[in-house]
């Protein structure tokens, strides 16, 4: 009887009711669509970085440099000396018994495989096109079980590195700047003096702009030369059996070792922080869509109780109690947003295909050929469970105001 009713009342202000359904359907199309762009580049952003650069990475230098000792004294008014204008000496960073660390990682539960390289700034020349690179000296075995860099290969081979003397492999982007292309010869210049040419054996293209630009890779002995780096390790590539683990492991790791170990998560901790900001954005403007709908589900239920006063009264004075007032009202706001978060789901899929489909290059943290989309069912739940509850709560109070009408004074005309 009191869904009879309910369905009844909701029909007899179809138009309002329509609109009310169409609220809620824009509000969880627009969470749909919007969540997986967002995740999308996220996503691609997260996996391009990580296979391509490692789970984690151990550096040439402790967590902490600082020396508190030293520092108190300085500070101290009382002390007797004070030095300054101290040049520093002049220290080569560098990982100590590399080989026994690398035999001991390999031996650690969930390390998959573990790469030896040394990095350093280059000035890359080609013609009349310069700029600044950052060079990984690899051994290339060891760096294609450690990351997929062999997969992202798009012009000629990473194996090369072996076979060609000073071979060099670059990001997609350097190759575009510098006009170089597969088996041209470019000229890499260091800080330290060093100077060599080298041979483009093999162009990469990762996805993710800032290594896309700003990347190359030598044999491991070419670039400690180089880089007046001879027999020096700096840092150490780690790949684990679970990426999402990388934070745990790099504790264990920093503890044995004794070096600063980083997470790809803590490495890219900027990036993420950003991919964090552009999802709260995107839940604050769809949670407002969610308000506005609920709005008009709050204002047609009160035109609706006031119109359909008498109609209360009569139908309290045959027996309906105040619980089955408000439940034919809370019914009407359950039917909405219940149509409205069906359709919304509906359409959000559809708008997603739609999208993903659509021939947009894209261009910046993250390049791809199209919007990039990715779907999750917690996204799909969380809208709709989020639209019934918004529509909810907009359905009680004029649920509560139609049950609290007393029959008599109404058909007195007190009302």
């Amino acid at each position: 009887m009191r869904w009879f009713i309910s369905i009844r009342y909701l029909l007899a202000h179809l138009r309002q009711s329509l609109v009310c359904i169409a609220g809620v359907t824009i509000s969880v199309t627009m969470f749909i669509a919007m969540t997986a762009m967002m995740n999308g580049f996220t996503d691609k952003f997260i996996i391009e970085t990580v296979e391509a650069s490692g789970h984690i990475t151990i550096h040439d230098e402790p967590r902490e440099t600082r020396t508190p000792i030293l520092e108190r004294a300085y500070k101290n008014p009382n002390a007797l000396l004070d030095l300054e204008g101290v040049k520093p000496r002049d220290k080569i960073e560098k990982i100590k018994n590399p080989g026994g660390l690398l035999a001991t990682l390999r031996r650690m539960p969930g390390i998959v495989a573990v790469a030896p390289q040394v990095t350093g700034d280059l000035i890359a020349t080609y013609g009349t096109k310069t700029m600044t690179l950052n060079i990984i000296g690899v051994e290339p075995e060891q760096t294609l079980a450690v990351t997929t860099i062999g997969k992202d290969i798009v012009a000629g081979d990473f194996g090369r590195l072996k076979t060609a003397a000073d071979g060099v492999v670059i990001g997609r982007g350097v190759s575009d700047v510098l006009g170089a292309k597969i088996d041209d010869i470019i000229t890499l210049s260091s800080p330290t003096g060093g100077l060599t040419t080298a041979k483009v054996v093999g162009v990469f293209a990762t996805g993710v702009t800032p290594t896309d630009y700003g990347r190359g890779y030598m044999m491991l002995n070419d670039v400690q030369t180089l880089l007046n780096k001879k027999n020096i390790i700096n840092e150490i590539i780690i790949r684990t059996d679970d990426y999402t683990k990388a934070e745990s492991y790099a504790v264990q790791i920093e503890a044995l070792a004794g070096y600063k170990t980083e997470s790809w998560q803590e490495s890219n901790a900027n990036f993420l922080k950003i991919f964090k900001i552009q999802t709260i954005i995107t839940y604050i403007i769809t949670a407002a869509l969610l308000v506005v709908a609920a709005f008009g589900v709050l204002n047609i239920l009160i035109m609706a109780v006031l119109e359909r006063v008498n109609d209360i009264a009569i139908l309290k004075s045959f027996g309906l109690s105040r619980g089955d007032v408000t439940q034919i009202y809370v019914f009407q706001g359950l039917v909405i947003g219940f149509i409205g978060s069906i359709i919304g789901l509906g359409l959000g899929k559809l708008t997603v295909e739609g999208l993903r489909r659509l021939p947009i290059q894209v261009e910046g943290l993250v390049k791809s050929e199209g919007l990039l989309m990715s779907e999750r069912g917690a996204n799909y739940i969380t809208a709709f469970v989020a639209s019934i509850l918004v529509v909810l709560i907009a359905a009680v109070y004029p649920a509560r105001r139609a049950a609290k009408y007393d029959p008599v004074e109404v058909i007195r005309g007190a009302h």
